[in-house]
């Protein structure tokens, strides 16, 4: 048996340089591409003001209008976030009302969900929004 042994070579090491490279810029890429947002469904009606219909044929709907600075308008009356105290006090008073959004077409869409979402903590149900203008 005879052994063949090379003294003068080595085998040159493995460096790591390069796969450490790659690992960085695939953490990198699953970084950029994950989502951690946690979305969730929200109901949303959506009427024409011919199809604005009330809970009770004699309670007329109440008319909330949204402007581009997220001011919240019922009746002449403006109510910001810090006024919800008041906002639940109509809403209890129009328990049995319909509630339509309008909005102005500055307005974007998350102030959207955000008022529809803040309408609904104060106790309104059945939020239906304007398409028409």
């Amino acid at each position: 048996m005879q052994l063949n042994l090379q003294s003068g070579k080595r085998r040159k090491p493995l460096s790591l340089t390069p796969l450490i490279d790659v690992v960085f810029i695939l953490l990198l890429f699953f970084m950029l591409t994950s989502s951690f947002i946690k979305w969730h469904n929200m109901e949303l009606a959506v009427s024409a003001p011919s199809q604005s219909s009330s809970r009770s044929n004699d309670t007329p709907p109440l008319v909330f209008r949204l402007n581009a600075e997220g001011e919240l308008r019922v009746a002449g009356q403006a109510y910001t976030p810090s006024q919800d105290a008041d906002l639940q006090l109509l809403l209890n008073e129009h328990a049995d009302a319909s509630i339509i959004l309008q909005t102005a077409d500055e307005v974007d869409v998350q102030q959207i969900v955000s008022t529809i979402d803040r309408l609904k903590r104060l106790g309104a149900d059945g939020v239906s929004l304007n398409t028409d203008r």
